[in-house]
């Protein structure tokens, strides 16, 4: 996981939901883990407070939780979540 400025994160991939409140209006993910931040996302993290993301780093050495759970799913012989 790595802190960067959203404004620098187009093809980036988010470690988390970023969720947009609006008193009495909505509370929901305007983004879900894993979506990766196109340039029309920008302005919409920024209009939600997301001066800077969090983004996945992906290497040799590192996975996203998700593929750790399946990986020790078919290790242990029961399936992941679908």
């Amino acid at each position: 996981m790595k802190l960067m400025k959203t404004q620098d994160a187009v093809g980036q991939v988010l470690c988390h939901d970023i969720t947009q409140i609006i008193k009495g209006v909505t509370k929901d993910a305007v983004f879900r883990k894993g979506h990766v931040i196109t340039e029309e996302d920008i302005p919409v993290l920024l209009s939600v407070g997301k001066d800077n993301v969090y983004i996945w780093e992906k290497g040799e050495t590192r996975l996203h939780e998700n593929e750790a759970a399946e990986i020790y799913a078919s290790n242990s012989g029961k399936r992941g979540k679908d």
